[in-house]
């Protein structure tokens, strides 16, 4: 009776071992990497075109949770015109949206493979501009280079923002940003969808800040997540021809 004992716990520890592993220890090359994001999206889309789509009328609504404070933030494309101040002679397209009860104007320039940003106004609920920022020679948005678009790929950014606020006087300080391609073709679910998307992290070498986004060719940014919990994911867009 001892051995038939002894013989019903091994059998039982036999299970208990191989279902642990089955649960919890990796697996070969047919394991199915689940979608980065808070939804459950579906299959992801194929989409084409370029990761940041830059055509008057298109709009891009995000659900944005800002350490807690959630609300939703629409991005509207306005125009395409001459940028003026620091960067007369260039053309930018200017971007709208809410943040939160304000209002933010920012100007992108698609030059080469990069979509460039270069000036920003930031209104509040009475459109009174509260700050007027510009970057030399620019901020980077994202990059299509092909070397800029392959898994691991590396590379940073030096620029100048000068700001000028309500209150205070204009500063200019220096930044640095690292930027790390963290993978290609990488799947996301959003509240938009399920894409393959490129997913690419910046960080700020002065304050620290990480923001890691990910780009969809064709619609353009599905999402962002920050190291001060900032997310942001996309909830409806239209793309204008």
């Amino acid at each position: 009776m001892v051995g038939e004992m002894m013989r019903t716990l091994k059998l039982l520890f036999t299970v208990a071992v191989v279902t642990a592993c089955l649960a919890g220890c990796g697996g070969g090359g047919n394991d199915m990497t689940p979608p980065t994001g808070t939804v459950d999206a579906g299959p992801p889309m194929t989409t084409t075109g370029p990761y940041q789509p830059l055509t008057v009328g298109s709009t891009w609504t995000y659900q944005v949770d800002d350490q807690g404070f959630k609300y939703e933030k629409t991005s509207t494309i306005e125009s395409l015109e001459d940028m003026g101040g620091a960067k007369a002679g260039t053309m930018g397209y200017r971007v709208s949206e809410n943040v939160k009860a304000a209002k933010q104007l920012t100007w992108y320039e698609q030059s080469g493979t990069e979509v460039r940003r270069h000036h920003d106004q930031f209104f509040d609920d009475q459109n009174r501009m509260l700050s007027d920022e510009w970057y030399a020679p620019f901020m980077l948005r994202v990059d299509e280079a092909p070397a800029h678009t392959q898994m691991g790929a590396t590379w940073s950014i030096n620029f100048v923002n000068t700001k000028t606020t309500d209150d205070k006087p204009t500063a200019m300080l220096n930044h640095t940003e690292s930027w790390v391609v963290d993978g290609v073709d990488v799947v996301v679910g959003t509240p938009a969808g399920s894409f393959y998307s490129l997913q690419v992290t910046r960080t700020d070498a002065g304050d620290g800040a990480v923001k890691t986004m990910w780009f969809v060719k064709g619609v353009g940014k599905v999402k962002e997540l920050t190291n001060a919990g900032h997310l942001e994911e996309l909830s409806s867009y239209t793309i204008a021809p």
